[in-house]
């Protein structure tokens, strides 16, 4: 199973001091002033955000929360306070988020980065922001760059698709399959899923069996064939035996489509 890898990026800050000019009097003088210093960014812990291009150096600024409910990118799910003192640097701040964001992330998700569908990224001030203390702050993202999330990541440790998702080809890595819109041309759609309570993984033989319980006779159900005598196959997913404790997503995943892909629209009664 391929790990996402994580995404570290600084966003810079650019907080420049105004000045204005008193009104002329009747001997002028000049009186520079600056506003009060505001916060770079208004996040709090269970915010969401819209698309962030890290690459891009983005101005802080503009990144405003939105509704989870809504497709979002990222979500807040951790916000560290930074110690007073001189700017320590990109490289410690990097250090500082690759530790505390990903305990964090652990605690949030329930599992850790490496076994998420979730990437973990971080936003921390740099030079120009650190001089205001309220810019502070390493703010933990969970989310991913693909967007399309809807709801909180917390507590979800699910790395396969849902029932009634469609995806592209499954010749790639579970955590790099792509969930299609069903209404789009597609590979294959999720049917049928079963959670398995027990705390080792099925033998072969069990699994097997499973199989043909869950995806082979539901197959006919949502088909409305028989899968020998269906131009569909189906395909399954199952946390394998060396990753059992490891990914906590312990569910039969039974999808139905083509390698070929093509499909378009959802295949329930298709009988074909």
């Amino acid at each position: 199973m391929k790990r996402l890898l994580a995404i570290g990026a600084l966003i810079g800050v650019m907080l420049a001091s105004a000045c204005t000019t008193a009104a002329p009097t009747p001997t002028p003088t000049l009186t520079p002033t600056s506003p009060p210093p505001t916060p770079w960014l208004s996040l709090a812990v269970g915010d969401c955000t819209p698309a962030i291009d890290f690459a891009a150096d983005p101005r802080a600024s503009s990144i405003q929360s939105i509704d989870c409910a809504e497709s979002h990118y990222y979500e807040v799910y951790q916000i560290v306070q930074l110690e007073d003192g001189i700017y320590p640097g990109e490289s410690l701040l990097a250090s500082n988020a690759a530790k505390t964001c990903a305990a964090a992330f652990n605690k949030f998700v329930g599992v850790q980065a490496r076994y998420s569908r979730y990437t973990s990224a971080y936003i921390a001030p740099d030079a120009v922001g650190w001089p205001n203390p309220a810019n502070r702050q390493l703010i933990c993202l969970v989310g991913s760059p693909e967007g399309g999330l809807v709801g909180s990541a917390k507590g979800d440790v699910t790395i396969f698709p849902k029932k009634g998702q469609c995806t592209g080809p499954q010749d790639v890595p579970a955590l790099e399959l792509q969930i299609m819109d069903c209404a789009e041309k597609h590979n294959y759609e999720v049917y049928a899923t079963k959670t398995l309570k027990d705390k080792e993984a099925p033998s072969v033989e069990a699994r097997n069996a499973l199989v043909d319980e869950v995806c082979k006779a539901k197959f006919s159900d949502f088909v409305g064939i028989d899968p020998a005598k269906s131009k569909y196959e189906y395909t399954w997913f199952l946390t394998s035996a060396n990753n059992w404790k490891k990914v906590k997503d312990h569910r039969l995943v039974c999808t139905v489509g083509s390698s070929k892909g093509g499909v378009k629209g959802t295949l329930k009664g298709a009988k074909e």
